[in-house]
């Protein structure tokens, strides 16, 4: 009896934790498939101000001519491919949760822009875009 005692759960436990863990894994590793088979989704954000848009998005370990910018049907498109060094020849993992393969992120621009304007810059993993808004034809201005 004393054996079984010292199984049981002891109190408190700690449910908030260990739920907010079980449902991180259900939502981003479902079935058990590591990130890196589904590709990964670069954290980006989307700012306007009177004159323009500006996107900024995180993109550690992605090389600049593994990316593309681009206005397709007044959506901003970014995508490309991050590929994780594999320096590991043997051991076994306890974790894997940086993600590698393509991405492609689509935003809906609220207004036109001037795709001849674009200015691009990628410093410390970091892209920042700029988009200038289109010229509205004189009797449209806001």
């Amino acid at each position: 009896m004393t054996k079984k005692q010292d199984q049981l759960v002891s109190f408190p436990i700690h449910v908030s934790s260990e739920g907010e863990r079980l449902f991180d894994e259900m939502i981003h590793r479902p079935w058990a498939f590591c990130r890196e088979i589904r590709g990964w989704d670069p954290s980006v954000d989307l700012r306007e101000n009177s004159d323009c848009f500006l996107l900024e998005a995180d993109l550690p370990g992605v090389k600049l001519e593994d990316v593309s910018v681009a206005v397709e049907n007044d959506d901003l498109v970014l995508r490309g491919s991050r590929v994780l060094e594999q320096t590991h020849s043997h051991g076994h993992f306890h974790a894997m949760e940086r993600s590698s393969g393509h991405f492609l992120r689509r935003l809906k621009l609220p207004e036109s822009v001037d795709v001849t304007g674009m200015k691009a810059e990628f410093c410390d993993g970091v892209l920042r875009v700029t988009l200038l808004k289109a010229k509205k034809p004189v009797g449209e201005e806001k």
